[in-house]
C-alpha cells in the first residue's frame, strides 16, 4: 500500500512537470532556423540544407513547404529516410539518431504548417521528459534513499527550471542528449556501487548481461552528439581515481570494455560517427580556440555564470541555499556530503564551461542537457538538515520548490518559444500580392529562417540577379532579400517603397537579421 502511495504521488509530479512544459510547448509559434533545418534533415529533402529553389519558376507558398519539410509521412518512406540518414545525415556535425526519431514521429502527418509540426515534435520531447523524469528520480533515490520527500523535492526542481523546459521547447537533439545524460548516471553510479566485475570469473559471467547494457547506454550517448565525449570522459576520470585510489586497477578494465563496445555501437548505428570530429564544427572549434584564447575563456566563465543565474541558481534559489547552510553552521550541523553526488554535480558544472568554450556560440542551448544535475547541490544542503531538523528542512524544500514553480511564469527566462516571430512576417498576411525572393546561391540553409512562414496561397518568385525582378509583370509585389554583402538595404529608384518590414532571426547567438524585406511599386509602371 505505501509503494502504491508513493507511486501515485511521482506520478502526480510528473504530471506537474510535463504540464508545465506542454502549456509552454503551446506557446511556441515559431521556429529557430536550425529547427527548420532538422525538419528538412529527417525528411531527407535537399531544400534548406544544399538546394536553393529554382529561379525560373512559379511556386505557391504550400508547394515549398512540402517540397522542404514534410513531403512524404507515410511508413514506406519514413524507412527509406531513416535508412539514408543511416548511410549519411548529411549534417556532420551530429548523428542520425535524433533525425530518425523526429522522422518516425512525423509518421502520417499530411500538413507543413508550423503548428502541427510543432506539435508532433512537441510530442517526441515530451516522452524523452518523461524518461528523463523517471530514471532521475531513480537515480536521485540512489543518491539519497533515506527521504522520499527529498527525492520528490529534487526531480521537481529539477525539471522545472526554465532550462530545462528551453530544452524541450527545442526541436533538436538537446532533450535527447539530456534523456541518455541521465540514464548514463544512473547506471554509472548503479556499475560503480557493485564491485569484483574483473577479480572473479564467476563474477564476471554473471555481469555480461549489464557490460552489454551499459555499452549500449554508452553508445546511445555517444550519438545524442559530440559534446557527449567530454561528459562520458569526466566520469571516466572518476573510474580512474577510485579504482587507483582503492588499488583495484583491474576493475578499470570493465569500464574500458564499456567504452570499446558503446564505440562500436555507435559506428554500427551510424557508420558516419567518427567524421563529425573533422567536421566544419571542428574546425570552428579550433578557430575558436586558437584566436583569443584568453578572451574566449573570459566570456565563457561570463556566459556561464550568466547561465546559472538566469535559469538555475536565481537569486531567491541562492537565498534559500546560502540561509540553509547559514542555518546548519548556527546548529553546528555537519554538511552531509553525497561523493558521488558531488561528482555528478561537478561533472556537469565543468561540462557547461567546458562546452561553452569550445562551442562556436556562447549560449544556453549547449548546456541545457546537464540543468538537471544542479539540483543536487541543494539536494546535500537539505539533506544535511533533514537528519536533525526535519521541520525546518521541509519548509525549505518548499520554499525552493515555489521559487522554481513562479519561475515557470518568467517567459524572458524561457527561449525557443518564437511565440511572435511568425507576425514579423508581414508578406504572408497578404496572399494577393506576390513575393520576390533574392537570395545568395551558397546559404540555401536561411530559408530554414523564411520557408516555414510562406502562405499556402501565396506566388513566389526567388532570384539570384537583383535586375532580374524588373522583368516580372507585378507592379506591386513583396522584396525579400537576404542580407549579405551587396544586398545590405532595400533602395533603388526603380521602385516605391510602401511599407518596410524586418524579420529578425530571433536566435540569441545572432539578432542580425537574415532577411529584411518591403512592399514596392515600380515606378515605371505607376507612370503608365
Amino acid at each position: 500500500m505505501k509503494k502504491l502511495y508513493q507511486i501515485l504521488i511521482i506520478a502526480a509530479v510528473c504530471v506537474i512537470v510535463l504540464g508545465v512544459h506542454t502549456y509552454w510547448l503551446s506557446q511556441k509559434n515559431g521556429f529557430h532556423v536550425d529547427e527548420g533545418m532538422t525538419l528538412a534533415l529527417a525528411f531527407y529533402n535537399d531544400y534548406v540544407i544544399r538546394k536553393n529553389y529554382d529561379f525560373d519558376r512559379e511556386y505557391t507558398g504550400k508547394e515549398l513547404k512540402e517540397e522542404s519539410f514534410v513531403n512524404n509521412s507515410g511508413f514506406k518512406e519514413t524507412l527509406k529516410d531513416i535508412k539514408s540518414l543511416w548511410k549519411d545525415n548529411r549534417d556532420s556535425p551530429h548523428t542520425n539518431l535524433y533525425y530518425s526519431l523526429l522522422r518516425i514521429s512525423m509518421i502520417g502527418l499530411k500538413s507543413s504548417d508550423i503548428k502541427p509540426i510543432i506539435f508532433r515534435g512537441a510530442i517526441l520531447n515530451l516522452i524523452l521528459l518523461m524518461v528523463s523524469f523517471i530514471f532521475f528520480f531513480l537515480l536521485i533515490k540512489s543518491l539519497f534513499p533515506d527521504s522520499f520527500l527529498l527525492q520528490l523535492f529534487a526531480v521537481l526542481c529539477a525539471f522545472l527550471s526554465t532550462a530545462a523546459i528551453s530544452n524541450t521547447l527545442f526541436i533538436r537533439p538537446y532533450q535527447i542528449q539530456e534523456t541518455m545524460f541521465i540514464i548514463f548516471c544512473y547506471y554509472f553510479i548503479k556499475t560503480i556501487n557493485t564491485k569484483n566485475f574483473i577479480l572473479d570469473r564467476k563474477q564476471l559471467i554473471g555481469k555480461i548481461p549489464v557490460l552489454l547494457l551499459f555499452s549500449l547506454i554508452t553508445g546511445v550517448t555517444l550519438l545524442t552528439g559530440y559534446y557527449a565525449v567530454i561528459f562520458i570522459g569526466l566520469f571516466g576520470l572518476y573510474v580512474i581515481y577510485v579504482n587507483c585510489k582503492e588499488k583495484t586497477y583491474k576493475e578499470i578494465i570493465f569500464y574500458f570494455a564499456v567504452l570499446c563496445f558503446g564505440v562500436l555501437i555507435a559506428l554500427a548505428l551510424y557508420p558516419k560517427y567518427f567524421e563529425g570530429f573533422t567536421s566544419y564544427r571542428g574546425v570552428q572549434t579550433k578557430y575558436t580556440l586558437t584566436m583569443n584564447f584568453i578572451g574566449n575563456i573570459k566570456s565563457s566563465i561570463i556566459t556561464g555564470v550568466t547561465l546559472l543565474w538566469k535559469h538555475f541558481f536565481t537569486l531567491p534559489v541562492l537565498l534559500v541555499c546560502i540561509a540553509s547552510s547559514v542555518f546548519l553552521f548556527i546548529r553546528k550541523q555537519k554538511l552531509v556530503i553525497q561523493k558521488q553526488g558531488l561528482y555528478i554535480f561537478i561533472v556537469a558544472l565543468v561540462y557547461l564551461f567546458i562546452t561553452l568554450i569550445i562551442a562556436p556560440y556562447k549560449v544556453l542551448r549547449y548546456g541545457m542537457p546537464v540543468f538537471p544535475f544542479f539540483i543536487i547541490l541543494p539536494a546535500m544542503i537539505l539533506n544535511s538538515m533533514r537528519e536533525k531538523t526535519q521541520k525546518v528542512s521541509i519548509a525549505a524544500m518548499s520554499v525552493l520548490c515555489l521559487c522554481f514553480l513562479v519561475g515557470t511564469v518568467n517567459q524572458n527566462n524561457i527561449e525557443n518559444i518564437f511565440r511572435n516571430k511568425a507576425n514579423e512576417y508581414i508578406f504572408s498576411k497578404d496572399k494577393d500580392v506576390p513575393v520576390y525572393v533574392i537570395t545568395h546561391k551558397y546559404s540555401a540553409w536561411k530559408y530554414g529562417n523564411l520557408t516555414p512562414y510562406f502562405n499556402d496561397e501565396q506566388k513566389y518568385y526567388f532570384f539570384e540577379n537583383y535586375d532580374d525582378i524588373f522583368e516580372k509583370d507585378n507592379s506591386v509585389f513583396y522584396l525579400v532579400i537576404e542580407k549579405f554583402p551587396g544586398f545590405t538595404d532595400i533602395s533603388d529608384e526603380r521602385f516605391e517603397i510602401l511599407d518596410k518590414f524586418s524579420m529578425t532571426g530571433g536566435e540569441p547567438e545572432t539578432m542580425d537579421d537574415y532577411y529584411i524585406g518591403a512592399k514596392v511599386s515600380t515606378r515605371k509602371r505607376a507612370d503608365e
